[in-house]
């Protein structure tokens, strides 16, 4: 794997993290402001119907007696009850929305009652100082006109209850409910936001720690290639050139032929490493410049026009004119070579290559297709992987070293472009879009 290719998986993982705890934390505010915001609903009803059981009065303080009784032990700390059932009864307290009647509590409500009946409608308003008879009025008949049981006006959450001979409307002040909840909520929305900012940082700073060893090997491992490429070029220099003494002298033979193909085949196989080594450098745009990318392409299809008749192919090309980009010529031309090079040894008898050109945009595409009547159920998302070639069968005979694709998809990735592969019909095409 080479620099780029991890950090483009360092970019996929901290999008992966990040949006995995974003998620977690949207959900558990979420949770936690709805059940805050349904507790304190349950809270205010149980509240409000205590009210209208008690014609919107609050009930007598019971009599206390002060009889010495023996201590009791809460069932949430008994170690008789499990650790499972001590959860749920921790839980329950803590979501506990039942009104202590017993509590004194119950004496700072702040509230006031509408009766009315056919003879006589009257207020209650001893327990808030804010509403007077009118305005407790106006209320009890807005709360009537809504034709809801439950319901909010302003600061105050109502209820109706009917009888035969009168109707209740109970009105409690939940401003300080309404605002702890909208407290709770832009507290909860602040950490969501925060926790998630603080966290998409962490996440960077911890993977590019991660992903230095990583970088040092793949920079080891081509400086590697490129070394090595290097060193084997002397003495394959050296066995070639005793080769062809040998060959000047006593003649040619099969043993110094097979052993000049295979110092022909090693000298490919290195010079492949090194443009391997130079595919995965970082584009160097400063190489780049105003390029006729149809005459590069054209000019590329007509040199192969003798290898692949050589081949009984067929090569075509669909290219316009003047079609410009702001690339590299080299590197068009490799990249173009490559897939006709691959179009050649793996098209059909007697078949037909055709190159085409489209501008993108500022970009461009670059196409190449072929018959290929084996291609029926291959596998060509592994097409691009290096030394992978699916036609095994056939890897000396058709020459080459599964690593020119590979080649290409590194081209690609510095112009931010895709490549890809299509198989319709018997006919494979390799094609590839650059971006300026």
């Amino acid at each position: 794997m080479n620099e780029q290719a991890i950090k483009k998986l360092r970019r996929k993982f901290i999008l992966i993290a990040f949006f995995s705890l974003l998620t977690v934390l949207i959900i558990m505010s979420t949770t936690i402001y709805h059940v805050n915001f349904f507790s304190t609903e349950r809270q205010i009803r149980n509240t409000l119907n205590y009210l209208t059981d008690n014609e919107g009065k609050i009930a007598p303080s019971p009599v206390i007696e002060w009889d010495i009784v023996p201590a009791t032990v809460d069932s949430a700390n008994d170690p008789e009850n499990g650790i499972w059932e001590t959860m749920i009864e921790i839980f329950r307290d803590a979501l506990n929305t039942q009104l202590d009647e017993k509590s004194e509590a119950v004496y700072g409500l702040r509230y006031f009652a509408v009766v009315m009946n056919e003879e006589d409608s009257s207020p209650i308003t001893t327990h808030i100082a804010e509403i007077d008879e009118k305005t407790a009025f106006t209320y009890a008949q807005r709360a009537l006109d809504s034709g809801q049981q439950y319901g909010i006006i302003g600061d105050y959450s109502f209820e109706v209850r009917q009888t035969k001979d009168k109707t209740l409307v109970v009105f409690l002040n939940v401003a300080n409910q309404l605002a702890d909840a909208h407290r709770i909520g832009i507290i909860v929305f602040l950490l969501t936001v925060f926790g998630s900012g603080l966290s998409f940082i962490i996440i960077r700073i911890l993977s590019n720690h991660a992903i230095r060893p990583e970088i040092r090997n793949a920079e080891n491992q081509k400086r590697f290639i490129t070394n090595a490429s290097h060193e084997l070029k002397t003495p394959l220099a050296v066995i070639r050139a005793n080769t062809e003494l040998e060959m000047m002298i006593h003649g040619e033979d099969e043993w110094n032929q097979s052993t000049m193909n295979q110092v022909d085949r090693m000298t490919g196989l290195i010079q492949n490493l090194v443009m391997i080594a130079k595919a995965d450098e970082k584009a160097n745009k400063e190489d780049r410049s105003d390029t006729n990318i149809s005459q590069i392409v054209s000019e590329t299809v007509d040199n192969f026009a003798t290898l692949a008749a050589q081949n009984d192919k067929l090569l075509t090309k669909s290219i316009p004119e003047n079609i410009h980009m702001n690339a590299s010529e080299s590197q068009v031309r490799q990249l173009t070579s490559l897939f006709i090079d691959n179009a050649i040894k793996y098209c059909d008898d007697n078949g037909a290559i055709t190159v085409t050109l489209q501008q993108k945009g500022k970009g461009v595409k670059i196409a190449v297709s072929n018959l290929y009547a084996a291609g029926e159920g291959m596998d060509f998302s592994r097409f691009f992987d290096r030394f992978y070639r699916e036609d095994q069968s056939h890897n000396i005979d058709k020459g080459g070293y599964g690593i020119g694709l590979s080649i290409a998809d590194s081209i690609v990735r510095q112009y931010r472009g895709k490549i890809d592969v299509t198989y319709q019909k018997g006919v494979i095409e390799f094609s590839a879009v650059l971006k300026e």
